[in-house]
């Protein structure tokens, strides 16, 4: 069982179902744009797409409540500059239910795609200060 949930294998089952019925958009999006693409980080039902250095650009869906089945679908571009992480980040959507943007969501993709390539650098913001291990 995953280590971040702490449900049943059924009700990682159940958590994670909803997130299947959008892989193949996100397969389709991952290859059309040479973009990895991760499942369940961290022991979490998610998909994130990660790219980009220095600055890291990631579109991600996650569940947000268990009992409802809701996700969100956030977007965020970060930069480590010496201790400090700069970011900018924005929800695209809010605790919704995958049927809720299933239509839409090739466009949602494409959209935060285009959003986080027009953020560089000078668009992110002191996030927080970064305590590396000595």
């Amino acid at each position: 069982m995953p280590n971040g949930f702490h449900g049943s294998e059924a009700d990682w089952e159940r958590v994670e179902a909803p997130l299947r019925a959008l892989d193949n958009e996100l397969e389709d999006f991952s290859k059309r744009h040479g973009i990895p693409l991760s499942r369940n980080t961290r022991s979490w039902p998610d998909r994130s797409l990660v790219w980009g250095s220095p600055v890291r650009r990631l579109i991600q869906i996650f569940l947000v409540d268990e009992k409802d089945l809701t996700y969100n679908l956030w977007i965020c571009a970060s930069e480590d500059r010496d201790n400090k992480r700069y970011w900018k980040q924005e929800l695209l959507r809010s605790a919704v239910v995958v049927t809720e943007i299933e239509a839409e969501f090739a466009g949602l993709l494409e959209r935060g795609r285009a959003l986080l390539e027009s953020w560089d650098s000078d668009s992110l913001e002191l996030a927080t200060t970064i305590d590396r291990p000595r």
